[in-house]
């Protein structure tokens, strides 16, 4: 064989074999988050985590994921999410169907911590949730209310321009005091009193680390303290239209409504909001009925 021996020879052609292994497995470790859907450690504090995309489609395809798989709210959102940048607006559930395992395996394979810290993000933000935050009237005649999706939306607070941290719930009478506010969870009160932009406002902490707050309250059903227990569906105060002054009581300066934020604790951040308008779809029909 020349100058070369049959074990050079073989040499050679185990050292490319070798190659072609390393090649094709750099290959498919490189391309495969691409395809399913790059997700890292610091997913959760992106722009697009927190925008929570999502469609009336993806509401009822998560049900049927969650039946079929055995997985929980969390999980399943963490991986669909995860696969499809972080943007269900345009869900198919007969598509995902497809794909949902192979994203399952690649994320637990590759991506455990990262899809870990992704679902937990998720469990804190969905798991508490139990009710509307309005509850229903017992008389057929009263006033209703509405929302849109208005997180990130541009305000104007004394000149200087600020994004919107949550969702509006609008009134049909614009009738301070008119509409029971509940919490949505169980937790304990972490701030309570007044804001400059919130005027009255009152912050829980719920099981699972989420933030709830409530703004421009007329006013509390109690005397709360930071650090009183509350349950879900608990009357936490009336609706209003309190705030954007520094002088406490203001009311006025835009129609009444309950301005609801969501929060969220990561690494870099102590409260990071997220979009609220999904999650009050999700609970849409679960609403407590009051007398008022």
């Amino acid at each position: 064989m020349g100058r070369y021996g049959k074990r050079d020879f073989f040499c050679l052609v185990g050292i490319g074999l070798a190659i072609v292994v390393l090649c094709s497995f750099l290959t498919d470790f490189i391309l495969m988050p691409l395809r399913k859907g790059e997700i890292t450690m610091y997913s959760n504090e992106t722009d697009e985590f927190r925008e929570m995309k999502l469609n009336e489609e993806a509401l009822k395809g998560i049900e049927i994921l969650i039946k079929e798989t055995n997985m929980s709210r969390w999980e399943v959102l963490a991986i669909l999410m995860g696969s499809m940048d972080f943007d269900l607006s345009d869900f198919s559930l007969k598509k995902v169907q497809k794909d949902f395992q192979d994203s399952k395996d690649f994320y637990e394979e590759w991506k455990e911590e990262e899809l870990k810290i992704l679902k937990d993000s998720y469990e804190t933000i969905w798991s508490d949730v139990v009710y509307f935050p309005i509850p229903l009237s017992k008389n057929k005649d009263a006033a209703t209310v509405s929302y849109e999706d208005s997180w990130a939306g541009e305000r104007n607070y004394r000149n200087v321009k600020h994004l919107h941290e949550g969702t509006d719930i609008m009134t049909s009478n614009n009738e301070r005091g008119y509409f029971p506010i509940i919490s949505m969870t169980d937790g304990v009160v972490e701030k309570i009193g007044w804001l400059e932009k919130g005027g009255y406002r009152i912050g829980i902490r719920s099981p699972h680390g989420g933030y709830f707050y409530y703004a421009h309250l007329y006013q509390y059903a109690q005397d709360f303290k930071e650090g009183d227990s509350i349950k879900a569906g608990q009357l936490i105060g009336f609706m209003g239209d309190t705030g954007y002054s520094k002088v406490e009581g203001t009311v006025g300066n835009f129609d009444v409504h309950l301005h609801l934020g969501i929060y969220l604790q990561t690494e870099h951040f102590e409260e990071l909001s997220v979009n609220p308008y999904w999650i009050l779809r999700y609970i849409e029909n679960k609403r407590l009925v009051f007398e008022y």
